[in-house]
């Protein structure tokens, strides 16, 4: 066994039900926090969606949160933000889509149910690279009338 592989590969705490989905994205948009905002990302070369939440450093609570991989981003010299990233397994879009888009739900295998995603090294590079790159850099995260919002982000469809 490679004992480099085994070290740059964990195995991610993610959002594998429909109820953490729920609860993760509820606990996101119902937050009163001034300088609190989240949203889905998907990175250049991975296959993986992510869920991101950035707070102002200023505002973070001491509560462990749920997260696969968290970093810091100094925007200026006032602002820090808390970046918190979670894996969302890709089962879970298809259920979530479904559920939301025509009112079923298909129940996956068991064997789907314990669905165990990996976190490698690159890959957490490769999301925060693109994070500091494309999103943050040089942008203000901002919160206008009760929308999160990254000012001038604008995704490509």
């Amino acid at each position: 066994m490679d004992s480099t592989h085994d070290q740059e590969v964990i195995y991610a705490k993610s959002c594998t039900s429909i109820e953490q989905l729920y609860q993760l994205t509820g606990f996101s948009n119902r937050s009163n926090d001034e300088f609190r905002m989240s949203f889905f990302y998907n990175p250049p070369s991975d296959h993986q969606i992510y869920h991101i939440t950035c707070e102002l450093n200023a505002n973070i609570k001491d509560i462990d949160v749920l997260s696969d991989h968290k970093f810091y981003y100094k925007l200026d010299d006032k602002n820090l933000y808390r970046i918190t990233c979670i894996l969302i397994s890709n089962s879970l879009i298809v259920q979530f889509l479904n559920k939301k888009m025509y009112g079923i739900e298909l129940k996956q295998g068991e064997e789907q149910q314990q669905e165990c995603l990996t976190f490698s090294d690159a890959q957490r590079n490769n999301l925060e690279y693109h994070l500091k790159e494309n999103l943050l850099a040089s942008k203000q995260i901002n919160k206008k009338s009760n929308v999160n919002v990254l000012a001038d982000f604008q995704p490509k469809l």
